[in-house]
């Protein structure tokens, strides 16, 4: 609680908290069990505000540390000391809440997920003595003694980091309220103890909630110490102090023949005025100050920062570097040296279909194409031979229009505006496979006259094929058996279901009777084929 002010939200759960705790003298209902359970829940969501707010000044720190390690790695660790100490306190009460818990439920209870505890899952939220005996004992000696000492040393520790003088008077005082452990005022003349006070002769859900408020009262402080302790980082100091000269490259990769961006610029840098940076190779004088040798580029500054452009050529690692110029208040000249590489690789495309090296006719071919570093809507595919290419989704698709022959696809990529071909590949184009003529799962052969009768129809089945998504349907066949005389018996059927007339005629079939279904046609997505004839003898 900064400046030692309560947000609304605060004076609001601490009234509800006095109010619940008021009624614990009378009958407690469920509904006020459940209320210490909102309550609970409030203060968690509370929690987790200031453990992420915390999280965020903590990144800071490692953020400024990066820019000058030696202003700011005094105030970092005290920061990471902070967080541990933290931690520590905090797990711990989580840890007796746990304990409080098991102790009325045991170890299945459900009201423990993930190592803490869910108020809303307690069973036995009106229990009224596990608090006396974990945190109270017989003797005085439980868990809500140790748990006082351990905040008495925590709040110690927090003052011994923010000095007791005129200035930090609002901290301390905060860090105090926060972390409190005075007994209570006495009344009618009877003092009792802290720890009385917090968790005696109430319900385990308002145990539970008292612990909560005390992790609450944790992170507050610790937010307190934090800001403290950032704010004796003086940000200015960084103009006058060891500057470092920082690069921010779009891209630390790029392909032969595309331009590599980067940004220059120096930390901390004085908004009063630009540097001036130059690209190129420099020395260090015999007075330990820099200058550039040779030739070497100057930089156009845009808001602070120099602009550098070149163009990838030298496939393989490329070292730049140079100086960053700036006026010292004093008025003297200071240049901060730079180094940076960025990668050149030569162009690398993948391209890629189902069956590796081959596009059947007559259907769809999935087509993958990918260059590293690219995004997809930055690729282009073109294809040379006999069919078509076309996008399907966020990937493509090859429809070859005949077999025998060989498509070539090549892969282009736009670096801007400009389409640059990064590779190509060559696939063999084959026919589909004819699919096997099938009834009841059989290719020929012996079959009952039943067996027969219940499979009901011819089946087209392409067995073994890569793309598994191809599906073939008989469309016609022509039923052959013997008739009464012994003369072939002809029956065309124009599905693949069995009609009434090839139904009778498997019922009239005899044993050891042939029976045939030839000229047997199945259509699928390249068009329609002959699969040949299926001889079954009845058994």
């Amino acid at each position: 609680m900064a400046g030692g002010k309560e947000t609304p939200r605060q004076k609001m759960i601490g009234i509800m908290y006095l109010f619940y705790t008021a009624l614990l003298a009378m009958n407690v209902s469920k509904d006020v069990l459940n209320s210490f359970v909102l309550v609970n829940d409030s203060l968690t969501v509370t929690v987790e505000n200031f453990t992420d707010k915390n999280q965020k000044i903590y990144s800071d720190f490692e953020k400024q540390k990066v820019i000058n390690e030696a202003k700011v790695a005094k105030w970092n660790d005290l920061a990471q000391e902070v967080k541990v100490k933290a931690d520590e306190l905090y797990n711990y009460v989580k840890g007796i809440k746990v304990e409080l818990v098991v102790a009325t439920e045991g170890e299945e209870t459900p009201a423990i997920e993930n190592g803490d505890v869910v108020a809303n899952l307690i069973e036995a939220k009106d229990n009224a003595f596990v608090g006396d005996e974990v945190m109270i004992g017989p003797t005085q000696t439980g868990r809500g003694f140790d748990l006082r000492n351990k905040l008495d040393d925590f709040r110690n520790y927090l003052f011994s980091l923010v000095p007791d003088v005129e200035k930090n008077s609002v901290v301390r005082g905060s860090i105090h309220k926060n972390l409190n452990t005075d007994p209570p005022p006495p009344k009618d003349g009877a003092q009792i103890t802290w720890e009385n006070a917090q968790f005696a002769h109430i319900p385990l859900v308002a145990v539970i909630t008292m612990l909560t408020k005390i992790q609450s009262d944790i992170r507050n402080a610790e937010a307190d110490v934090l800001r403290f302790l950032y704010g004796q980082i003086d940000e200015s100091e960084f103009k006058f102090n060891k500057l470092e000269g920082l690069v921010m490259p779009k891209s630390a990769m790029v392909i032969s023949g595309e331009e590599f961006t980067a940004s220059v610029f120096i930390a901390a840098r004085d908004s009063t005025q630009d540097p001036k940076i130059y690209v190129g190779s420099y020395e260090k004088t015999a007075e330990g100050e820099y200058q550039m040798k040779g030739d070497y580029q100057t930089l156009t500054i845009q808001n602070g920062a120099g602009i550098y452009r070149t163009v990838g050529r030298r496939v393989g690692m490329n070292e730049w570097g140079g100086l960053i110029e700036m006026t010292a208040p004093d008025g003297s000249v200071r240049r901060y040296p730079f180094k940076n590489t960025f990668q050149v690789n030569e162009p690398m495309a993948i391209i890629s279909a189902s069956a590796n090296t081959v596009f059947y006719s007559g259907i769809s071919n999935p087509l993958e194409v990918s260059v590293p570093g690219f995004p997809m809507d930055k690729l282009f595919p073109t294809m040379t031979g006999s069919g078509r290419l076309q996008k399907k989704g966020s990937s493509w698709e090859v429809i070859p229009s005949s077999s025998g022959g060989k498509i070539k696809i090549s892969l282009a990529v736009e670096v801007d505006g400009k389409r640059q071909t990064v590779g190509h590949k060559e696939f063999r184009t084959l026919p589909v496979p004819p699919p096997t003529a099938k009834i009841a799962g059989l290719s020929g052969g012996n079959i009952s006259k039943n067996m027969l009768l219940n499979a009901g129809k011819v089946d087209a089945v392409l067995e073994n094929f890569i793309m598994d998504n191809i599906r073939y349907t008989v469309k016609s066949y022509t039923v052959v058996t013997k008739d009464a005389s012994g003369f072939d018996s002809f029956d065309a059927n124009n599905e693949a279901k069995f009609n009434d007339r090839v139904l009778n005629k498997i019922r009239s079939l005899q044993r050891n009777e042939r029976v045939t279904f030839e000229n047997i046609i199945a259509a699928g997505p390249d068009g329609d084929r002959n699969i040949g004839s299926l001889v079954f003898r009845i058994n």
